[in-house]
């Protein structure tokens, strides 16, 4: 299976931090967001919250207009208009969300002092995907996989299928025999994305995979 909740755009909500309900940093803001939203899966009981000062907010609200259209800015617009909390400090904001107001406060602290003193981002996170989260008031949303307020439900399909034979495109029985005239392709069978998926994969797998079946089912070499 694999989930996506994308921050961007726009992209002055990369800016910010994403912490889990311990107020600890769940990756970088700025990682594709399959591999965020597995993060926040795997290892936080799907739960995940976006930090962001009043000048990151801002900026995002400005951006919306200039960076999103159709579906994407509808979500955007919800988050920004209607689908957050704010509050004048950062703990107060915690308490608004059940965070660890002590974890939230070391992990901005945290991700503050690295960007004044000019260090890498402990997460890894791009340099010009970073600014410092200090000036009131905070805002934050909930981007848990199990929130589905509004327009926010995590979108996400399945991985992996059916097995194949490599040179057909024939599935297998449970013994590894061919079942002749039964063919899988794309998202139905074993691939390229069986344990993870980026945007477009299945656009190639899908036609190699549908040309294999079609060539053996005619008898094309």
């Amino acid at each position: 299976m694999s989930a996506w909740r994308f921050l961007y755009p726009p992209t002055a909500l990369l800016e910010g931090v994403v912490v889990s309900q311990e107020g600890q940093r769940i990756g970088a803001e700025d990682v594709y967001g399959a591999l965020l939203t597995e993060k926040m899966i795997l290892n936080h009981q799907s739960r995940g919250f976006l930090i962001l000062d009043s000048a990151q907010w801002a900026k995002a609200r400005k951006q919306v207009w200039e960076q999103t259209a159709s579906l994407v800015r509808l979500q955007r617009l919800h988050w920004l208009y209607w689908g957050y909390k704010r509050a004048n400090s950062v703990q107060h904001l915690a308490r608004k969300f059940n965070i660890s107001e002590d974890g939230l406060a070391k992990t901005v602290e945290t991700y503050n002092r690295a960007i004044e003193s000019s260090e890498r981002d402990p997460m890894y996170k791009m340099p010009d995907a970073r600014s410092p989260v200090l000036k009131p008031p905070f805002y934050g949303i909930d981007i848990s996989a199990t929130s589905n307020m509004g327009v926010q439900m995590v979108i996400g399909l399945t991985l992996g299928g059916l097995r194949v034979d490599g040179e057909t495109g024939l599935v297998l029985d449970d013994k590894g025999g061919k079942i002749a005239g039964l063919y899988a392709a794309g998202r139905t069978a074993v691939g390229v994305c069986s344990d993870g998926y980026t945007s477009g994969l299945s656009l190639a797998d899908g036609v190699f995979s549908g040309r294999r079946a079609a060539l053996h089912a005619t008898g094309k070499p």
